[in-house]
């Protein structure tokens, strides 16, 4: 059994009972992804009852823990959701993991590593059974299509995929709080709220503000930024990882 990451490094792809793919299965897609582009194979094969492999990807090497007939891989708790209609969310099934190797742990939160990692599992989910996509850091699920076209958006060089990768929380001021940003960066987020804006307008601005904040990296010194048209100030706060976000316009 490989050395397993904290399950909230990982990604988790969820399965009807019983439609886990076994190993054969994993190496007939490497096989047809190899063919049509994809730069991923499997490094290492142990006995199949062992439930796992190790896949290889732009000289990085991942785990996918939890295959047939093996032990399903853990699942996530799920605090929020996105791309589900309201009937369709998945109520049980059983899931496998797509984890950083032992020897790449320690920078499970690296750029090169995340972007792989997620490309890889998109590729997974386009060609598996698969009913939902949990991301640990976040501790949300995503509809697989939707986790699809936002992350292969992201990877081509779109927005990154705020409303899945990271989630928003509203706290009791009114401000917005991100969960899962710091994976990412290394802090969180907090954007300040307005009487006069909707909840929803928030919500769009903190999007926008997530995306600058993931192509920056961690925030060091106060600086000025620009988030679809409106000047803001973000800042390092005092106390804990967390980047305070203001109106410009009120600072």
């Amino acid at each position: 059994m490989p050395q397993r990451a904290d399950s909230t490094a990982g990604l988790c792809l969820l399965f009807d009972p019983g439609a886990r793919p076994d190993a054969d299965a994993v190496a007939r897609l490497m096989e047809a992804s190899a063919a049509s582009g994809l730069p991923a194979s499997i490094s290492h094969r142990p006995a199949p009852e062992a439930g796992w492999l190790e896949l290889l990807a732009s000289g990085l090497t991942f785990d996918l823990v939890g295959l047939d007939p093996g032990a399903p891989g853990r699942m996530i708790e799920a605090q929020q959701r996105f791309g589900f209609a309201d009937d369709a969310v998945p109520s049980r099934g059983e899931c496998i993991e797509l984890v950083p190797s032992g020897h790449i742990i320690s920078g499970a939160g690296l750029q090169p590593v995340l972007r792989t990692m997620m490309g890889l599992a998109a590729n997974l989910v386009l060609d598996l059974p698969v009913r939902a996509v949990g991301w640990g850091p976040a501790q949300t699920w995503m509809e697989p299509r939707y986790f699809c076209r936002t992350v292969l958006n992201w990877l081509g060089g779109g927005a990154f995929p705020a409303l899945g990768l990271t989630a928003l929380l509203t706290a009791e001021d009114g401000s917005l709080v991100s969960r899962g940003l710091a994976h990412f960066t290394g802090q969180e987020m907090q954007l300040e709220g307005r009487p006069d804006e909707t909840a929803a307008d928030t919500g769009k601005l903190a999007v926008r503000v997530i995306d600058q904040l993931v192509r920056r990296g961690c925030i060091a010194e106060p600086m000025r930024i620009d988030a679809g048209g409106q000047a803001l100030l973000v800042e390092p706060s005092q106390v804990g990882k967390l980047v305070l976000v203001w109106r410009e316009d009120e600072g």
